[in-house]
């Protein structure tokens, strides 16, 4: 079997993660100053204050629906609460994970 590792002297081909709209690899001069990033949009808030309430909501139906359980009258009531825990966690990641593409492109040689 060969060996197939790159030694120092080989040329070879690396990836190289590039930002949409960029003018290219970076010089290896210093950078300027970074302004300040921006807070957070009013959608951005209100994606942030729905998700905190929908975690919220998700958290005290499952748990309220685990304690019910114990019993058989209350598993009929339970075991549907944590159904819908489980839909309202799932309407959670749901709603986090919807917006813009990542902006980093990983493009293969």
């Amino acid at each position: 079997m060969e060996d197939k590792r790159v030694t120092l002297g080989e040329d070879c081909v690396e990836p190289e993660l590039l930002s949409p709209g960029s003018s290219g690899p970076r010089s290896e001069g210093p950078r300027g100053p970074v302004p300040p990033p921006q807070p957070p949009g009013l959608l951005a808030r209100l994606k942030a204050f729905i998700a905190a309430g929908l975690a919220l909501l998700g958290v005290v139906l499952v748990f309220s629906g685990a304690l019910l359980t114990s019993t058989v009258i209350g598993a009929i009531i339970g075991i549907p609460l944590l159904i819908l825990g489980a839909l309202v966690f799932f309407l959670l990641f749901k709603l986090l994970a919807s917006g813009s593409p990542s902006p980093i492109i990983f493009r293969r040689f």
